[in-house]
């Protein structure tokens, strides 16, 4: 009698929870383009399911590019990265008050979304290879400030903050010196108080009513309000598909973005949030087990920099639709509208691929 075994392999186990997640995220951004009954916006429906059909072709093509080609690429792609910001800047699409998007062919990339990938790969680059301090610290330091700079003015403060976290975690993953990544902790903090000059209006704004959402109900409160309310009319089991209320009744902007989650949970409920959390849970599973055992520095820090960008995303977006962390527009991972960051997560995820099957 034949025993057949198969062996689920961390590729394979995350393969798996993509496809979920990508018709979670198909039903959600449906859900989210309905109101009242009516399906509107269709084609933002269909660019979707182009974007996530253009990603797994993207993944597969970086699954198998050796990965060591991206040490010696890194600068280059950080040079191209730099470039396509100073395009926004001059010939930049200015959606709701900021200039984030480049228009091309008929679709909007944001170059920032290509940071967080050069941001890793530079860092892994120069935190893996040099150990002294000009070198191993502060032309990094130099590197990842220049572009997030740009990133801060367009203004993209989410983004920014995102880059700003990688460096200090790769920092402390890597073999330099704690004590450098310690003062600038430090010196952050001190200065803290006086960046608040730095933001913009309704940035400030929204750092007060994350404080007090009531001090602005129908201003900038709004929309936190609407999010908890959506959160928690969801209950145990949900609404049910195209039954949440403040969903297709319009009651919260930008749910098919940045508050994504909010239709999951009133129509999903507590079970379903906590099966997309058990999803996300085997996806960082898989890539921190896998990244335990490397012994190249450069392939540990990048996997160990993937695994704290997901996490980020979504500690930081679920964090926001909750009311427990300010509003600072980051997209659901693999779930939100929006082919950029859903294709360079998909590049990540190809670069870690190959990582497991060269490693």
């Amino acid at each position: 009698m034949m025993n057949f075994k198969i062996k689920i392999t961390p590729i394979k186990t995350i393969v798996f929870c993509l496809i979920f997640l990508n018709l979670l995220s198909l039903l959600s951004l449906y859900s989210s383009l309905h109101q009242a009954g009516v399906f509107k916006d269709k084609e933002i429906f269909y660019k979707q399911i182009l974007w996530i059909i253009i990603a797994w072709i993207i993944l597969i093509i970086f699954s198998f590019i050796n990965y060591r080609l991206y040490y010696d690429l890194s600068l280059l792609f950080y040079g191209i990265n730099l470039f396509l910001l100073l395009l926004v800047i001059f010939f930049g699409k200015k959606i709701m008050g900021a200039q984030r998007w480049l228009h091309i062919f008929g679709f909007s990339f944001q170059p920032s979304e290509l940071s967080k990938l050069t941001t890793i790969l530079i860092l892994a680059r120069f935190f893996s290879s040099q150990k002294d301090f000009l070198r191993g610290m502060l032309l990094p330091l130099f590197l990842i400030a220049v572009n997030t700079f740009f990133i801060f003015i367009q203004p993209d403060l989410g983004t920014a903050l995102i880059i700003i976290l990688l460096f200090f975690i790769m920092g402390f993953l890597s073999s330099i010196n704690k004590k450098y990544f310690l003062f600038l902790i430090i010196l952050g903090i001190l200065f803290l108080p006086f960046s608040w000059h730095l933001l913009k209006d309704y940035q400030k704004q929204r750092l007060l009513v994350f404080l007090n959402p009531n001090m602005d109900p129908l201003g900038a409160g709004y929309t936190i309000i609407q999010s908890k309310i959506s959160i928690g009319s969801g209950k145990i089991v949900g609404k049910g598909f195209l039954s949440g209320t403040q969903n297709q009744f319009n009651f919260l902007p930008e749910r098919h973005t940045d508050f994504i989650f909010t239709i999951i949970a009133e129509e999903w409920g507590l079970l379903g949030c906590i099966f997309l959390l058990f999803t996300y849970w085997l996806i960082l599973k898989k890539i921190l087990d896998r990244t335990k055992d490397l012994k190249d520095p450069f392939a540990f820090l990048v996997c160990g920099g993937i695994s704290s960008l997901f996490f980020l995303h979504i500690f930081i977006n679920m964090g926001m639709a909750l009311g427990i962390l300010p509003v600072v527009g980051l997209p659901l991972i693999f779930l939100s509208y929006g082919g950029t960051h859903l294709v360079m997560s998909f590049v990540l995820l190809g670069i870690f691929f190959n990582i497991c099957k060269k490693s």
